[in-house]
């Protein structure tokens, strides 16, 4: 299954990623656009530069959140909360198996297609349909607690790149307000 081979194959992956929330209606409510870098285990940076530009970075163990234009970061542990998110698909299958009911919905448009349906009623996503290909994710759409769903569409993707540590390093810039951390 394309889903373990994703989960087993893959240690870093680079994409460039547009990210559309839609109301539950079809409304567009906010575009974005940017690059998402990833190394297992839990290594991750999205780098968002449309609208606004934003960084969400995570070391391993710490999750910075950081909001250009508001000059602001806040900070959190990984393990708080991530489990049953979308993140638990950078782990392993064990994590995701913990977090999620995993469902195989068959291919449609060259893509293999799996959902993920969340164990716990009090999560932000209740379901995460994933799509993947024979070079890996391709897209994410996530279904929120408010019927909102958020579509992720990775292109130029390149899986098991070499990757400089310091990408998933984050450095508050001077100034700015940190929220959150030890």
């Amino acid at each position: 299954m394309l889903l373990d081979r994703f989960l087993s194959e893959t240690t870093t992956m680079t994409a460039n990623f547009t990210q559309t929330l839609k109301s539950s209606d079809g409304e567009v409510l906010q575009e974005s656009a940017g690059e998402f870098y990833l190394q297992r285990p839990g290594r991750f940076r999205w780098n968002y530069t449309e609208p606004y530009p934003q960084e969400i970075v995570s070391d391993g163990e710490q999750v910075w959140i950081y909001d250009v234009d508001l000059e602001q970061v806040t900070v959190q542990k990984q393990g708080t909360g991530r489990d049953n998110t979308p993140m638990a698909l950078l782990q392993n299958r064990q994590k995701l198996e913990e977090a999620f009911e995993i469902h195989e919905r068959g291919f449609d448009s060259g893509l293999h297609r799996i959902e993920l349906l969340n164990k716990k009623l009090d999560s932000d996503f209740d379901r995460v349909m994933v799509g993947l290909d024979d070079t890996g994710l391709r897209f994410l759409q996530l279904h929120d607690q408010f019927e909102q769903t958020t579509y992720i569409l990775f292109t130029d993707l390149k899986s098991n790149p070499e990757l400089e540590s310091t990408i998933f390093e984050f450095v508050p810039p001077e100034g700015v307000d940190v929220f959150g951390g030890s």
